[in-house]
């Protein structure tokens, strides 16, 4: 990628980041009454669904907080970040201790601890928070947090856990995805030495067991042994997004933490399986989830387009392109973003619509709900732009 657009990609993110994307939430999100945050806003910001997502109130609580420790402090930010933190501390665990799944406005609890992917984004909501605050509690809500994470990892849900396990037992990819996430964003409070055993771990259940090199395809789900369950339509199951998630987090710990160039190669080649097997080639954009065969899938929104998937397909091109500077990947990162900005931008109200149908249009206006927040955006924007503000100095550097 040439100097100029790195220049101009990186005006791109960093104007849609200030200039959109954080007045909405600013303006919209915060709840200064009850406390915490509301996520479900429709298109102009009008709150639709007063009740309160938990793994909502950490993504934001991490967000607003890291944009403090990237940018530097500033005190909106702050007090916002400030304010999802004391609400979670007062109404946000259940007597052992695990995250409420949803809570009211008021934040009496409305759905039990069910997930622990809650508990996953309060431990980096916490960890990201000491950062930027200096507040020591929180360093060591997040350290206690981890640790009763890696208790719970191997039966995660617990009591709620729904399948019957001796019939049918398939490992999904979400769980070491969110391993990978959270040992990025840990280094520093968990010690070195605790972090790479989990990472190595989960490294190979993810290349081992959701890899299949043969097929050139990432599997959702998977037998335990690796084996693939092709007969029915859950192991057939392909998620583009969450496998660029999880390439783009494993290739960022190849470079930074385990200095492997060989792996960073590797998610570089597997992340074209990705794109080039989930791109509709008719409308452009990636499908939601496809079945391997081709056949329908048990989930209706398959052939929509998402912004978080294509969120973190722009940060895998991005990033691969930065660590091998393999062209293949900037056209891909520039198709990608441009789909990405065409289509999913508001620039009547600002932020980015969630849920565009196969052809591009929105299906609905919101802008944030059960599931969509104040994280994938922002966090591809911020990471993006400074993404591209390093390459631009290693330009400068070697010229």
């Amino acid at each position: 990628m040439n100097r100029a657009d790195m220049v101009r990609y990186q005006t791109l993110y960093r104007n849609e980041l200030f200039d959109s994307v954080i007045p909405f939430w600013l303006n919209h999100s915060l709840d200064c009454e009850n406390g915490g945050y509301y996520s479900c806003l429709d298109r102009n910001g009008t709150v639709f669904d007063t009740d309160k997502y938990a793994w909502m109130q950490g993504r934001e609580i991490w967000m607003f907080s890291k944009l403090c420790s990237i940018y530097g402090k500033k005190q909106n930010w702050l007090d916002a970040a400030a304010l999802g933190v004391d609400f979670m501390r007062t109404h946000g665990r259940s007597e052992n201790g695990d995250y409420y799944f949803a809570l009211d406005k008021e934040g009496n609890p409305l759905t039990a601890p069910y997930n622990i992917f809650t508990d996953c984004f309060m431990c980096v909501a916490f960890a990201e928070y000491f950062r930027a605050s200096g507040d020591k509690q929180a360093g060591e809500e997040a350290v206690e947090i981890y640790r009763r994470i890696q208790e719970r990892k191997d039966n995660p849900k617990g009591v709620w856990t729904k399948g019957i396990a001796s019939t049918r037992n398939l490992n999904g990819m979400a769980f070491p995805m969110i391993q990978m996430m959270m040992a990025r964003e840990l280094r520093g409070l968990i010690p070195q030495e605790t972090l790479l055993p989990i990472i190595h771990r989960n490294l190979d259940v993810f290349f081992s067991l959701h890899v299949d090199r043969n097929r050139k395809r990432v599997f959702e789900r998977v037998l335990p042994d690796g084996g693939r369950l092709l007969s029915v339509m859950e192991g057939r199951l392909l998620n583009s997004g969450h496998a660029l998630e999880i390439l783009w987090f494993v290739m960022d710990l190849a470079d930074s933490v385990l200095q492997d160039q060989k792996m960073v190669e590797d998610c570089a080649d597997i992340m074209l399986w990705c794109v080039e097997s989930g791109w509709d080639k008719e409308h452009g954009g990636l499908f939601y989830y496809q079945d391997y065969y081709g056949y329908p899938t048990d989930k209706i929104e398959s052939d929509m387009k998402l912004w978080w998937v294509h969120n973190e397909a722009v940060l895998a091109m991005l990033l691969a392109t930065k660590l091998t500077g393999s062209t293949l990947h900037e056209v891909w990162f520039r198709r990608l973003n441009d789909y990405s900005f065409d289509h999913f931008a508001d620039r009547a109200f600002g932020e980015w619509f969630g849920y565009l149908d196969r052809q591009g249009k929105p299906a609905f206006g919101l802008k944030g709900g059960k599931w969509k927040g104040f994280y994938h955006l922002p966090r591809m924007l911020m990471t993006c732009e400074g993404w591209l503000r390093d390459m631009m100095e290693q330009t400068s550097i070697n010229t």
